[in-house]
């Protein structure tokens, strides 16, 4: 995901360009509102190389041991996230290739990753970190959209897919896999943490009844020199 991201910004690096609009901008002139969108465009790149970057390190093991850094680091993405990525991308949406179909599918990813990320930090301020793991997931598989829809674009131009239905299917496929893949392993998390729950209670009754039958029986045992 480290080099897609790096993929996807290096190629962006044109969009930046003020003198020269690159060959993917002039492709969708004219455009209502041209300069809203162009600057839609600039700030979703830059966002997107800084954010996604970052929520990919704040998911190791390494920064989430260092809380200090770890929550420092997520305030920058969350504001990166919630108040440039998100909006910008909204915009970009109305203007998508694909038309209705492929915008509702940015819009729902957009939508995902707002609530998720609002609902996430909710829950670190509670110290609920399992729901913050839960929510942060959400929010990183929707980020990967990005880097999966494009390899899969590559993939399904080369079977001879016909454009329209391989754009589609690269965006929805993976923003809908993303989401059921992070439900999933919640569950599973959940019930893993569950069973060792009831196996942690089990053993403890089981240590409890032991710990009786011996004291029970350390009444009725004679006592040395006695009965003679």
């Amino acid at each position: 995901m480290l080099l897609g991201s790096a993929f996807i910004t290096v190629m962006s690096v044109p969009y930046f360009d003020f003198e020269t609009l690159p060959a993917f901008v002039i492709e969708k002139l004219p455009l209502r509102f041209e300069a809203l969108w162009l600057a839609a465009l600039r700030i979703h790149v830059a966002a997107a190389a800084l954010s996604f970057p970052l929520c990919l390190v704040l998911m190791t093991r390494a920064l989430q041991r260092r809380a200090r850094i770890h929550r420092w680091l997520g305030r920058i993405a969350g504001a990166l996230v919630l108040a440039a990525l998100l909006p910008s991308g909204v915009v970009l949406s109305f203007d998508a290739k694909g038309g209705l179909v492929v915008t509702l599918g940015f819009l729902l990813s957009a939508a995902i990753v707002g609530a998720a990320m609002i609902a996430g930090v909710r829950a670190a301020r509670r110290r609920d970190f399992p729901a913050h793991a839960r929510a942060m997931r959400h929010v990183l598989g929707q980020m990967s959209v990005a880097v999966v829809s494009r390899a899969l674009i590559v993939g399904l131009d080369a079977a001879s897919i016909d454009p329209h239905t391989a754009y589609v299917t690269a965006l929805w496929l993976p923003v809908l896999t993303s989401v059921a893949i992070v439900e999933w392993q919640a569950r599973r998390s959940l019930v893993s943490r569950r069973n060792r729950t009831q196996l942690n209670e089990r053993l403890d009754r089981e240590e409890s009844a032991l710990g009786l039958v011996v004291r029970v029986r350390a009444l009725f045992r004679p006592v040395a020199g006695h009965g003679r």
